[in-house]
């Protein structure tokens, strides 16, 4: 089974700020897997630090084959990831969002000590 994998704003920024290959971590943890993001998502991405990884996430999002999801409607991108979460493992370092992921019983994938991921509420046979 393939896992689909949906990654979050701080996601599509951390490849850009750690020194170790998110890809690779989420290789190791999913070797079947997919890569989504939402469209929401990739814009708050392109607003951070003054547009500074703007170029670096669509260009990242090309080479790691991302899909883009689209959203419709208002809303902040967590309230969109948390709607649609039954549907996928959230990778993502936001506290609150991590929490109410949890809360929901949820897989979530974090950056841990800044030196690779690890898996909270891994529910896959094996772990």
């Amino acid at each position: 089974m393939t896992d689909k994998i949906l990654l979050d704003t701080n996601f599509l920024v951390a490849p850009f700020q750690h020194s170790f290959d998110i890809f690779d971590e989420i290789e190791r943890l999913y070797p079947l897997h997919e890569l989504y993001t939402l469209d929401d998502a990739v814009e708050e991405a392109k607003s951070i630090e003054g547009g500074k990884y703007g170029d670096l996430a669509e260009q990242l999002i090309e080479k790691k084959d991302i899909e883009v999801l689209e959203t419709h409607g208002n809303g902040e991108v967590d309230d969109l990831i948390v709607d649609v979460s039954d549907e996928f493992v959230v990778a993502t370092n936001d506290k609150e969002l991590k929490e109410r992921l949890l809360d929901r019983g949820r897989e979530v994938i974090i950056i841990r000590s800044g030196t690779h991921l690890e898996v909270l509420n891994r529910s896959s046979v094996g772990f």
